[in-house]
């Protein structure tokens, strides 16, 4: 019996730290995406266990959404980013480019 419980601690801890890394790659990827001022706020985080609607084959992936932005036109923005840290897509498809085009118009 104490096999067991020392097992099934190991695989809990293993995999609150692939979920941790998973969700760190992530972060990171949107990070670089929307820049160290962003023009968005209100944030909120989920990862999407059963997939995602709307997106081919329903991916799981991190779902960053965005509440608010300063960006002209857009109300709220979503990031979709993989387990792995890769970006899938945004809502809208173009906010990456929106988001460069705001970056330059805020240097002096």
């Amino acid at each position: 019996m104490l096999k067991l419980i020392k097992w099934l601690f190991i695989i809990g801890f293993v995999g609150v730290l692939l979920t941790g890394g998973s969700y760190a790659a992530a972060r990171f990827q949107v990070g670089r995406l929307v820049g160290p001022n962003p023009p968005l706020a209100g944030r909120a985080v989920e990862f999407a266990y059963r997939g995602v609607e709307g997106l081919p084959g329903r991916p799981r992936l991190w779902v960053f959404t965005y509440g608010s932005t300063r960006l002209p036109g857009i109300r709220s923005a979503t990031i979709y980013v993989s387990p792995t840290g890769k970006l899938v897509g945004t809502r809208p498809a173009d906010l990456e480019a929106r988001l460069a085009a705001w970056e330059q118009s805020q240097e002096p």
